[in-house]
């Protein structure tokens, strides 16, 4: 889990060590309107297109996209922050089994 990423790797590179991976890319608020943030972006968004291509777990969630808006850089203090941690919960729960002992 990558909740806004300073990158992601290449999308043309070798994505064979994250294929087996459950992989999510999350983003908050006005990313493509940053000139810092918007190519890092498009460079996850790239990567996360190439992955599903591929047969790969991945995907890439920019929240405002599901109705959950209002947030900053700092997703996890933000004021909806338990909102946003009960999504990733789900998320967890849907996409990663627990490993058993």
């Amino acid at each position: 889990m990558s909740i806004e990423p300073g990158g992601c790797p290449a999308a043309d590179g070798d994505l064979k060590p994250y294929m087996q991976i459950p992989i999510l890319v999350l983003w908050g608020d006005y990313v493509d309107l940053a000139p810092r943030w918007a190519p890092r972006l498009k460079q996850c968004r790239a990567f996360a297109e190439a992955m599903k291509k591929a047969g790969g777990k991945t995907e890439l969630v920019v929240l405002p996209e599901i109705g959950v808006k209002g947030n900053s850089h700092m997703l996890m203090q933000d004021r909806n922050s338990l909102e946003i941690a009960a999504w990733l919960v789900g998320w967890l729960n849907k996409n990663v089994e627990a490993k058993k002992n």
